[in-house]
């Protein structure tokens, strides 16, 4: 389920994210909001939540994405279960790292 929710946010919601603050904004077509603006808005609750779920939900569709590229590619699935470890494992971590520096 994680694997799919993931699918959806990484899809629609970053290339939003990075057409407005990666070009429009730079390019000077959209106007800058300045850094107390953004930070007001990091500083609302429904904003931590959904750079929450975007984000934990990201990692977890990257993991399992990446988990069977290297399975596939370099033909590893005897050890699998290390593969699996190790990229659900960093999907652990950086889902903890966000809750972490959302919630402070």
């Amino acid at each position: 389920m994680a694997f799919g929710i993931g699918g959806f946010l990484v899809a629609f919601c970053f290339p939003v994210h990075i057409l407005l603050t990666g070009f429009l904004v730079p390019l000077g077509l959209l106007p800058d909001p300045g850094r107390e603006s953004m930070l007001h808005l990091l500083n609302q609750p429904l904003t931590r939540i959904y750079l929450a779920f975007l984000l934990i939900f990201a990692f977890w569709h990257a993991a399992y994405r990446l988990r069977e590229l290297l399975c596939d590619m370099f033909g590893v699935r005897r050890v699998d279960v290390l593969v699996a470890a190790a990229c659900y494992g960093a999907a652990i971590v950086g889902s903890v790292a966000v809750i972490f520096l959302l919630s402070s």
